[in-house]
Formats: C-alpha cells, sequence, structure tokens
C-alpha cells in the first residue's frame, strides 16, 4: 500500500509537473519543427513562387490614363450679374461636379460616341496565348504554332463600327472566322454560320447586322464577338472610371481609366472630359439666354415708368415756377434714390432666383431679410422728409420716382449688353487644363511586388502546414511526457537504424543470410539503446518474481519482433543464454529470422504433439535458442491459458538466465494479458509518433486490470529532431540515419 501511495503521489507531482511544461512556449521545439519540415516549406514556398512567376508573366498589362480639369468660381443665378456672387454662392463645389462627369448624361454619350456596347476580341490559346501575342513585335501578322490556325499568335486587329445581334445570340455572342481578300464569316458559338460578309460593307441577315471596317488577321483567325445592352456599358464605365480632387477646395479634378488598350482608355477620357466640358458650355449659355429674356420683359415697363415720373416732375415744376431742392432735401434725395435702386435691383435678382430655388431656400431668405432692412431704412428717411414744407416734399417724391427709374433703367440696360456679350461668346468655367495620356507602361500588374509576395505567402503558407500537421500529428514524441502524464519510466530509447532497411533488402537480393541487425552491426545506434534497455533490465530482474520478461505493444507495427530478436541477442552477448519465445500465434514471424519452419513450435508443445527437445530450437548464434509459433491454432489465447504453457514456463524459467517472449498487441487480443500473469517483467513498446497519450493510457489500463504492473515503456524508433530538437543525437555520430522512417517489422 505504502508502495502504490509513493506511486500514486509520484504521478500526483508528474502530472502537475507536466501542466506547467505545457504552459510554456519551448522555442527550441518550435524552430526544430521549422527546420524539420523545412523541404515541405521550400516545396510550398517554391510552387508559390513559380506560380507568382507565371502569374507575372501572362498577366493582362493594364494602362492608366488621365485628364486634368480646372473648375473656376463663376456666379450663381445670371451669368453677367457678377455683384451677385457674395449673396448667392452657386459656386460648383467639387462634389457635385464629380457626380455630373459621372451621370449618366456624360458617360451615356461617351459609350455611344465610342461604340462602347461592343466587344470585338482575338481568340487566344487558354492561358497563355494572350502573353505570347503581346510578345510580338513585328510589322506583320505573327504565325500559327502548334498547328492552331484558329487562334490568334499577335498582330490582329479589327474595327467594328456597329453590330447588331437578335437577343437569342447576345448572351453568348458570336464569331468572326477571316476569310480570303478581307471576306469574313460570322457563326454561332457552335460554329454554324449566320452571314457572310466584307470588309468596309455592312453586311445583315435574320436579324445580324455587322459592320467591320478594319481586319488584320490570318486566314481562318477567329474573333469573339459580343455586343452587352447600353445601360450595362454605361453602368460599367461609371464603376471603371475615378475623379477626384487634387487636394481640397483646389478645383482642380483628375479623370483616370484603367484598361487593357492604351489608345482606347485614353480615347474614352478624352471623350469623357471633352462632353463636360461642352455640358458645362451649353448650361452656361442657357442660363444667360434665361436672363436676357427676363431683362427683355422688364425693360419697357421700366422705361415707361421713368417717362411717366419724368413728365409729372416737369408738370409740378412749370406750376410751380421751377422750384429747387434744399441741400437737406438733395441729400435724402440721393439716400432714397440709392436704396430704392438697391430695392429695385433685389427685385430682379429675387424674380430670378425664384425660378430656381423655393421660398424656404436660403439663398431666397437672405434676400427676403435685405430686402425688409432696406424698406426699413428707407421708412426712416421717409419720415424725415415729412418734416419739409409740403413743396420740398412733392418735389422730393417727383424727383426720387425720376431718378430711381432711370437709375434702374440704366442698371437693366447695362446688363442687357453684358448678357448678349455672354450669350454670344460662352465660355463655361471649366476648362482642360491637360488631355488625356496614357503612360508608357503598365500600371499592373507589378512584377517584382507579386513574385515577392508569391515568395512570402509561400513560405507563410509552408510555415502553417508545417504547424498544422504537427499540431494535428497526435502521437507522442517526447519520452519525458510519457513518463510525466502515466507515472511509468521510459527504460530505454531505441533510435530509428536506417541499417535494418538496407539488412532487409540485402536478405531480400540474397546478400545477407539474417537480418539480425545485432550480428551484423553492433555499434549501430538502435542496438546501442538495446544495450542501454539490458542495463536497466538488469536492476528490475532483481525485483521481479522470475527471469520471464514479456514485450508488448498496443498495436501491430511498433516493432516488437525487431525489437525482440535484436534484445536477444544484446544479452546473449554479454554472456546470458536466452530463450526468445514466439507468442503470437497470429502473426508471428520470427521464424523467418533465423530461417527456420514454424512447426514444432509453441503450438505443438503446449498440446504435447511434441517435447521441448524437439520445439527448442538453436539458432546457429551463441547463447540464443528460439521458440516459435508452431502452427497456428483457431484458438491462440484458450492455447496459452493451458496449464502445459505455465509448466513448460518454469522449466525454461531454471534452464535459461533470461526468457523473452514476444506477444500480439495488448489491445488488438487478449494473448498478452494471459502470458503477462507468468512473467515477472513486462514492457510496453510504443513507437515514435505512432501512439497517442489516450492509447499509451488503455495499454496501461489494460495491463492493471488483468494484475500486471508494467515495468516500463520502451520507446522504439526515436527520431532525432534536427537543429534545437530535444533528441538530436547526430553529433554521436548517428545523425545521417536519422530522418529514415524505416517501418519496422
Amino acid at each position: 500500500m505504502a508502495n502504490e501511495a509513493s506511486t500514486t503521489g509520484n504521478t500526483i507531482n508528474n502530472n502537475q509537473g507536466f501542466d506547467q511544461s505545457e504552459n510554456e512556449i519551448d522555442l527550441s521545439e518550435l524552430i526544430g519543427t521549422l527546420i524539420e519540415a523545412k523541404w515541405l516549406i521550400s516545396i510550398i514556398a517554391g510552387v508559390f513562387l513559380v506560380a507568382g512567376v507565371f502569374y507575372a508573366l501572362v498577366a493582362t498589362p493594364i494602362y492608366q490614363a488621365d485628364a486634368v480639369l480646372q473648375i473656376e468660381e463663376k456666379s450663381g443665378g445670371m451669368p453677367g450679374l457678377g455683384d451677385l456672387s457674395d449673396m448667392l454662392a452657386t459656386d460648383a463645389l467639387a462634389a457635385t461636379e464629380i457626380e455630373i462627369i459621372k451621370s449618366r448624361n456624360i458617360i451615356g454619350k461617351a459609350v455611344d460616341k465610342l461604340n462602347l456596347t461592343i466587344n470585338a476580341q482575338p481568340d487566344y490559346l487558354p492561358i497563355i496565348g494572350a502573353a505570347i501575342a503581346r510578345r510580338h513585335s513585328g510589322a506583320s501578322v505573327a504565325e500559327s504554332s502548334f498547328g492552331m490556325g484558329g487562334y490568334a499568335w499577335g498582330g490582329e486587329r479589327i474595327q467594328l463600327q456597329r453590330l447588331v445581334l437578335p437577343s437569342y445570340l447576345i448572351e453568348d455572342g458570336v464569331v468572326l472566322v477571316t476569310g480570303k481578300d478581307q471576306q469574313y464569316t460570322l457563326t454561332d458559338i457552335d460554329g454554324e454560320a449566320l452571314l457572310t460578309g466584307s470588309v468596309g460593307e455592312v453586311a445583315s441577315t435574320n436579324g445580324v447586322e455587322v459592320f467591320v471596317s478594319e481586319l488584320v488577321a490570318r486566314e481562318g483567325t477567329e474573333f469573339n464577338l459580343s455586343q452587352s445592352s447600353r445601360i450595362d456599358a454605361i453602368n460599367d464605365l461609371q464603376e471603371e472610371i475615378k475623379v477626384s480632387e487634387n487636394g481640397k477646395k483646389t478645383g482642380i479634378l483628375r479623370i483616370s481609366l484603367d484598361g487593357e488598350s492604351p489608345a482606347l482608355v485614353s480615347r474614352i477620357i478624352d471623350s469623357v472630359a471633352n462632353l463636360y466640358l461642352r455640358q458645362n458650355v451649353e448650361r452656361m449659355s442657357e442660363e444667360a439666354e434665361s436672363g436676357l429674356k427676363f431683362l427683355q420683359k422688364q425693360l419697357p415697363l421700366i422705361k415707361d415708368e421713368m417717362e411717366a415720373a419724368e413728365i409729372e416732375l416737369n408738370s409740378y415744376r412749370m406750376s410751380k415756377s421751377s422750384v429747387d431742392l434744399t441741400l437737406e432735401a438733395q441729400s435724402l434725395l440721393d439716400r432714397i434714390i440709392t436704396i430704392e435702386a438697391q430695392l429695385a435691383e433685389l427685385e430682379v435678382k429675387r424674380a430670378d432666383i425664384s425660378k430656381k430655388y423655393t421660398d424656404v431656400h436660403p439663398i431666397m431668405i437672405t434676400l427676403v431679410n435685405h430686402e425688409a432692412k432696406l424698406k426699413e431704412q428707407l421708412e426712416k428717411i421717409n419720415s424725415r422728409a415729412h418734416g419739409l414744407p409740403k413743396t420740398q416734399q412733392e418735389i422730393l417724391r417727383l424727383s426720387r420716382d425720376v431718378e430711381v427709374a432711370t437709375t434702374i433703367y440704366t442698371q437693366l440696360l447695362n446688363k442687357v449688353q453684358e448678357l448678349k456679350v455672354a450669350k454670344a461668346g460662352t465660355v463655361g468655367n471649366v476648362r482642360i487644363i491637360d488631355t488625356a495620356l496614357t503612360a508608357e507602361k503598365p500600371i499592373k500588374p507589378k512584377k517584382a511586388m507579386i513574385v515577392l509576395l508569391s515568395l512570402v505567402l509561400g513560405i507563410f503558407l509552408g510555415i502553417a502546414v508545417a504547424f498544422v500537421r504537427r499540431a494535428m500529428n497526435k502521437g507522442v514524441e517526447d519520452p519525458d511526457s510519457i513518463e510525466k502524464n502515466i507515472g511509468i519510466p521510459v527504460y530505454a530509447n531505441i533510435p530509428l537504424s536506417i541499417k535494418q532497411v538496407l539488412l532487409d533488402k540485402d536478405v531480400a537480393d540474397g546478400k545477407a543470410k539474417h537480418t539480425i541487425l545485432c550480428e551484423h552491426d553492433p555499434k549501430d545506434q538502435a542496438i546501442e539503446g538495446l544495450r542501454s534497455l539490458r542495463t536497466n533490465l538488469h536492476f528490475a530482474l532483481l525485483e521481479a518474481k522470475n527471469n520471464i520478461v514479456m514485450i508488448t505493444g498496443p498495436a501491430p507495427g511498433v516493432g516488437k519482433s525487431f525489437v525482440s530478436t535484436n534484445f536477444a541477442h544484446t544479452i546473449a552477448q554479454s554472456g546470458q543464454r536466452v530463450l526468445l519465445i514466439d507468442a503470437d500465434m497470429r502473426k508471428g514471424h520470427i521464424n523467418k529470422e533465423y530461417d527456420m519452419t514454424r512447426s514444432p513450435g509453441l503450438s505443438e508443445l503446449i498440446t504435447g504433439e511434441a517435447d521441448k527437445k524437439i520445439a527448442v530450437r538453436n539458432t546457429g548464434f551463441e547463447n540464443v535458442d528460439v521458440l516459435t509459433t508452431g502452427n497456428m491454432p483457431p484458438n491462440p489465447s484458450e492455447l496459452l491459458m493451458h496449464e502445459n504453457f505455465e509448466k513448460y514456463l518454469g522449466e525454461f524459467s531454471k534452464d535459461y538466465d533470461l526468457v523473452l517472449i514476444d506477444t500480439p498487441p495488448l489491445l488488438a487480443v487478449t494473448d498478452a494479458a494471459v502470458i503477462g500473469r507468468l512473467c515477472g517483467t513486462t514492457f510496453v513498446l510504443l513507437r515514435y509518433g505512432v501512439h497517442s497519450m489516450a492509447e499509451i493510457h488503455a495499454v496501461t489500463k489494460r495491463l492493471r486490470q488483468n494484475s500486471i504492473e508494467p515495468r516500463g515503456f520502451v520507446f522504439n524508433a526515436l527520431q532525432p529532431r534536427k537543429g534545437y530538437g530535444k533528441y538530436g543525437y547526430g553529433k554521436y555520430g548517428y545523425g545521417k540515419y536519422g530522418n529514415y522512417n524505416y517501418e519496422y517489422k
């Protein structure tokens, strides 16, 4: 009980230590993982690099054209009334002009002018054809390659002035195939001919109409023709074209467009800029015309008022024998005339502005407020004039009417002349500073950037795959973690050996008689690990009930036969007599290692068909005898429970210094549990990176359920961690075999 408590306490302590270590980041292990996966990372990075270079070479170059416009300040309301600018504040904002440029009115006209609803492209070889064609530098059309005359290989050109397709052909488009002497044939995508035409002539039939103005290509070259709706072409161009203001409140607008054809994007930008300029001029001309019509209606009315005021003033003076104004009255008159003129001008402005804005618009409200202030001032002056003599008051009133009418009439005449001049030579508030220009070098793709990013992305993806693969590998690779989790020590670490692979190959080729590594190369790294197990076994046997040692494992393929055979020979080389028993009466194959038959063996010995002198055979190696499986019985577990098996094990224990039993996998069958109860020492063989911690727990639990306490674990096929890993033993001379993934028998 004390021993069990001690063991339990050690297990708890170990688990606590394990929890702490799990929370720590082992930088050396991370670096070791990266170095181990260097070839995987290199391959992935290489693939991405090649893909990036390929894309950079075949990607279609994108060119950019741009133009620069200036939006100048202009007065609102009527052109020619410059003094309204402070009040009306209708200067074109950059955001407003940008929306005008990108409006369907402007873009739609550009689409119509350049026939952007029509698309005609040569048919290139998929993926690389366009790149090959772009590299053609000759003046003539390139010859076809690979016997594919239907594809374009460089130098082909086509200009389509008109294309009309019926609804059933619009979605898929049509194919134009060049013929002889500037002839061509139009077909649908299935190759059925629709019409035949000539360059420079309109061809039409059955709702299909086409006009090709230019065609340069080899005979048989195909062009893909398609037609999009006008609204789709407008929407596409609105999304692609970019208009922005250079700086803030500069009034400088930059229009740019990206595209595959340098000439086309330049024509589109020029067309949009000129259409916007024309629209601006036409709008200014319309405003001038509107203002001129309004003033021409007002002039006769103001003239009649002026003449009537003059007649009334002259009549009054004649009746009063030419009365003149005093200095005070003259001063009041001048002020009244000024205010009346301002009120009249405001009335004209408000009448014109009311055509554009409602009464609640801020501009209209400003005009009304200003007019109210002027009327208030006029009212005060009029109240002062009431203090003058009646004659002076009347002269003042009549003179005021004449002067105001004359001033307003003169102003209107001047405005009419200004508007006539403005209409005759209208210049908008927009001017083109820089016409469209396409850069000689494409802006996309940025080849160096693409290659660099693809390499970086490949490296990062390779690193991610390495860590994901590492995380998904639930197999235990650290013997220390087994001791910390299970509480049972690892007695030996047996490194992976490439020499065993070469030895198996030599036996298969007839160059060697057996595959026992211990006899061929006693200094191999794996045999050194078995010698460590031999040393530890010596101390383990001091506490064991007998000298019978069982080697089992969780599952097949962990290398039990390899370890059992070579361990037996390792012990025999120390001068001890060893009996190796192959108790795997299902798939045991130790007899092949010694070039023996299965029978007679263990099954015959238990059933009494053979005695031990016949069943136990000499291997030909000093101090090593072997008991093979014998004929495969139908009930191995029941046979192993026979009393003869226990009896003979007792006899073998006395006859030999060590009895070593190779058993079937513990989790697969119950044979090992039956055998283990008769053995003084049990070792569980684990393979590097194969077993999960849950599986190791299950093995331990199964043994203890059958009253078998495992002495310890043997960690087989240990692979050295590259770089800074914990188990990098290459410096001792074994590193060249460390990365070979050999499946031991």
